[in-house]
């Protein structure tokens, strides 16, 4: 018997060993690439971002919990869907922006920060024609917009035509902050459009106007950040650029971005929309509830997302290593999304309370949203990553969730809780899938 455990005790304690030295190692190897990171400036970036991005995202909710509680289910469910058309309508915004963002990137990667006043030029230009064009369709096609959304008040309809246009306007100035890595002067202009939101809603709302005045408050955001971004972009570099950005490149970057756009957005909005129209008006507020909610790990993932994507495209336009940014980047949106998802899991109570006791019917689902919303945010920061090395290998995989999730949400739609499982199949298998293709662009030998 002794000689029996002696012989056992000998490979475990050597397995132990082996263990340790592993972890010793690991961790070693981590502080090595916090400390690479640090120097590189993507961790006070991380850090700066994120911290505006915060306080941004604590203006958008305070933004929905003052609406919700003012308005009550029905009326604010017509806000919630509202505000859902708005980012689909806002589509070509996010795609100005990541446009923006890479230029200005690789524009500082091979100094030619002279390039970059002429591409805000260009990009304005297009912002003004493209959001023209949107609003003339939704004005032609206000009535189709209001039966869809099932909107009483053609008012509604018709803000949200300029949507499009303010959005633009002000996405171009913000991606060309992204692309300069000034995140500080991004922060505050993301701070001035929430809490704009804010106090112009709530003003509103109590003055009378009810949801089109909670509506008027998120077109009035843009547009007052749009204005306080010109006293930042306006003191860019002079002089003749080594070579100008032309109207071709910047539409051949754009096919790729714009299918990335569509399809995150389409699935980031698209439950809401359709929960507004099956749905009944109390279960579709109650829906929408649990997805502002938990769209907190999403929005805390695009930060991590937009200061990556500066960051390898520059490194990847100079030809130099920029896995590691990719590497640390998921593994911290990981455990944001986890830390959270178990907040929203174990202190529902605590989550819903700014909604008031009108909306407890959510409580246990909040666990499985916040779930949800981090695979979405992690599918994101992976089609971010192909979009700054310039790669499309991601179309298929983004659009084909977004055919899946309209698929399984129109065929089964019984209830909240059977809307919220579409939901989480649709973006574990998104996730899944993008994780594959970078892992096949990390490990390639």
């Amino acid at each position: 018997m002794a000689a029996f455990y002696g012989g056992r005790t000998r490979p475990t304690m050597l397995g132990s060993a082996i263990l340790m030295l592993q972890a010793r190692r690991s961790a070693a190897q981590g502080r090595i690439l916090l400390g690479r990171l640090a120097r590189e400036g993507v961790v006070r970036n991380n850090a700066i971002f994120f911290a505006g991005s915060v306080g941004a995202g604590v203006f958008g909710y305070v933004f929905h919990f003052a609406i919700g509680r003012l308005l009550g289910p029905a009326s604010y469910s017509i806000v919630a869907s509202a505000v859902s058309a708005v980012y689909i309508l806002t589509l070509p915004c996010l795609i100005v922006q990541l446009v923006a963002a890479r230029f200005t990137s690789v524009a500082i990667a091979k100094n030619d920060a002279s390039a970059i006043a002429p591409l805000a030029r260009l990009l304005t230009i297009v912002s003004l024609v493209v959001g023209g064009v949107v609003a003339l369709a939704i004005w032609l096609g206000a009535g189709w917009f209001a039966s869809f959304l099932q909107l009483s008040d053609h008012r509604v309809v018709a803000i949200l035509t300029v949507s499009t246009l303010l959005g633009m306007l002000v996405a171009t100035n913000r991606g060309l902050l992204q692309g300069l890595r000034r995140f500080g002067a991004l922060s505050v202009n993301l701070l001035a459009d929430t809490s704009s939101r804010v106090v112009i809603g709530v003003v509103l709302v109590l003055a009378g106007v009810g949801p089109l005045g909670a509506v008027a408050a998120v077109i009035a955001g843009p547009a007052i950040a749009y204005l306080q971004s010109l006293t930042v972009v306006r003191r860019l570099p002079g002089g003749a650029p080594r070579r100008t950005i032309q109207i071709i490149d910047v539409a051949r970057y754009a096919a790729p971005t714009a299918a990335a756009v569509f399809g995150v957005t389409y699935l980031f909005n698209i439950d809401v929309v359709l929960a507004r129209h099956y749905l009944s008006a109390s279960q579709a507020g109650i829906y929408a509830a649990g997805a502002v909610l938990a769209r907190v790990v999403y929005f805390l993932g695009l930060t991590i997302a937009g200061v990556m994507f500066p960051e390898v495209a520059t490194r990847h336009a100079r030809d130099q290593s920029h896995f590691h940014v990719v590497d640390l980047s998921l593994l911290f949106l990981a455990a944001v999304g986890i830390v959270l998802a178990a907040v929203y899991a174990l202190l529902p109570g605590l989550v819903l309370l700014p909604y008031g006791s009108q909306y407890a019917p959510v409580r246990p689902f909040l666990g499985v949203f916040a779930a949800a919303l981090m695979l979405l945010a992690l599918a994101n920061l992976l089609v971010n990553y192909f979009l700054s090395v310039n790669s499309a290998r991601f179309i298929a995989p983004l659009l084909g969730a977004g055919v899946l999730e309209t698929v399984l949400m129109t065929a089964f739609h019984r209830d909240v809780g059977q809307f919220l499982a579409m939901l989480l199949v649709t973006t574990a298998v998104l996730a899944v899938s993008l994780a594959g293709l970078y892992a096949i662009d990390r490990f390639r030998v």
